[in-house]
């Protein structure tokens, strides 16, 4: 990652590759580009007239070599219309004028956007959100290329520049949160990225394991230690692969020994063809996404022990593929799950409710104060929100009620569906306790209700990521690929809940 800091300076003095000004529309400067026009006389204005900017968001334009300052260059971006701006349009804003001078050759810059006024906010939280935008912008997976760009002058390092040396504690520690999510993201990011024949569920159990902390316990179950614990769905969904299945249980105790931990579920299918009812060809590649569940856990702890919180935590990640094989599971069959209710197999690619069973069984048992699961777990979500909001749903009003507010907050935004009582009606099965479809009908709702017998009177929330966990366009701050949805959500609920 590249190195962020902060600094009080105006921007003639600045001596680095580039100094970005922020351009309101109508052509208006901010503080800092009226302090740099009257050290370099008409060079702005004719240079606004020259090459007709006017300040609309997202524009960009360079200046080199201007008089009357240290700098190599000044980039004006455009921000639009001040009233508008949210942090959301920082961390966008940021990240497209990183990505632009990475490639440009520029190695050291300064940015002067946190002087933009967003309405409801303080310098701190506009720091925050510029470094995120920087180092979640300039994030790419190119791993497995094997030419690379070798000459490339890469961006070094970037200075976010702030209007008095007053806010330097502030914008430091902003600095400081900013990369702890951005590391825990491009952490979930790099995990849901890797092809499926590299992320195994054994892959992901040593992903797991290599994760440092005083604080942090690590365990993984293989197949022979899944069996004696009687997590039956898990190696049931797991017969037709090859590789063996893992579970995965993290225990982070930051907070005092007395204090329920926050229990934090994510499926990890590293590869689901759907088994016997399999998928079509097309897009089938995609499914190495599937994990996207886990590696949102995995990335919320990553950034939780960078942040060092005071409060526990306990993950559950259970890790299987779901393939084609000769003993793989088939539609009829009649699973017994770990908490011992029976399940009806009626489609073989609604496995993911299937394994997740058994792991929120578990984290139930260990008596969390609530429990948030994370999963890629309907193609009706993707169908009812797209890829803009993940789907919220659950029993836990408070809980769910927080989750929304953090979403608005970090723009990682959920939509609640409802889960009437009448929609369980769906999931009875003739023969067994539950099937595990309820029709084409609401499929991400009684998805929702086969999870509900699982999690026992505990506060749940259920996330379900399908829409949002990748995105093979790209987002204003996320490339090709997957985008880490879910961590930086829940790092920002859980940073906000009281010691």
């Amino acid at each position: 990652m590249i190195e962020i800091s902060v600094k009080a300076g105006h921007a003639h003095k600045q001596r680095d590759d580039a100094v970005i000004i922020p351009l309101l529309e109508g052509r208006k400067l901010t503080e800092s580009g009226k302090t740099l026009q009257q050290e370099t006389g008409k060079t702005l204005p004719s240079f606004l007239r020259k090459f007709d900017l006017s300040g609309k968001f997202g524009e960009l334009a360079t200046l080199y070599d201007v008089e009357g300052t240290f700098s190599q260059r000044v980039v004006l971006l455009g921000v639009g219309d001040e009233k508008k701006l949210s942090l959301q349009k920082l961390r966008a804003l940021a990240a497209k004028v990183a990505r632009e001078l990475d490639k440009s050759g520029a190695r050291d810059v300064s940015f002067y956007l946190p002087e933009l006024m967003v309405r409801g906010t303080v310098i701190a939280e506009r720091v925050q959100a510029i470094a995120e935008g920087i180092w979640l912008g300039l994030y790419s997976f190119e791993k497995y290329k094997s030419k690379k760009e070798e000459d490339k002058r890469a961006l070094r390092s970037v200075t976010i520049m702030v209007a008095s040396r007053r806010d330097l504690d502030d914008a430091g520690a902003a600095v400081s949160r900013a990369r702890a999510v951005a590391v825990g993201t491009n952490f979930a990011r790099d995990l849901a990225n890797e092809p499926g024949n590299v992320c195994t569920p054994e892959f992901l159990g040593d992903q797991a394991a290599a994760l440092s902390h005083k604080k942090l316990k690590v365990t993984v179950m293989d197949k022979a230690a899944i069996e004696v614990a009687g997590f039956t769905a898990l190696l049931a969904v797991n017969q037709g692969s090859a590789k063996e299945p893992r579970f995965i249980v993290l225990e982070y105790n930051g907070g005092k020994k007395s204090e329920a931990p926050v229990a934090l579920v994510g499926k990890g299918l590293t590869f689901d063809a759907g088994g016997i009812s399999i998928k079509p060809g097309a897009q089938m590649d995609e499914m190495k996404f599937d994990m996207c569940g886990s590696a949102t856990v995995l990335g919320i702890f990553r950034s939780i022990t960078e942040l060092d919180l005071p409060i526990n935590l306990l993950g559950v990640i259970p890790a299987t593929e779901n393939l084609l094989g000769a003993a793989a599971y088939k539609p009829g069959d009649i699973i017994t799950s770990y908490k011992g209710i029976t399940i009806e197999v009626l489609n073989t690619d609604a496995e993911g409710r299937i394994i997740l069973s058994d792991a929120l069984a578990y984290a139930a048992e260990r008596k969390p104060a609530e429990i948030i699961d994370f999963a890629t777990l309907t193609g009706a979500c993707v169908i009812a929100l797209g890829g803009q909001a993940s789907g919220l749903l659950g029993t836990g009003e408070k809980l769910k009620k927080s989750l929304m507010l953090s979403g608005d907050y970090t723009y990682d935004r959920v939509w609640e569906l409802p889960m009437f009582e009448e929609y369980q009606e769906q999931i009875k099965s003739e023969i067994a306790d539950i099937k595990n479809i309820g029709g084409r009908e609401a499929g991400t709702i009684t998805a929702a209700c086969f999870l509900s017998r699982f999690v026992d009177d505990i506060p749940w929330a259920h996330l379900d990521i399908a829409g949002t966990a990748w995105n093979m366009k790209g987002t204003d701050i996320s490339a090709k690929g997957a985008t880490g949805a879910g961590v930086r959500l829940v790092v920002d609920y859980l940073s906000r809940k009281p010691c």
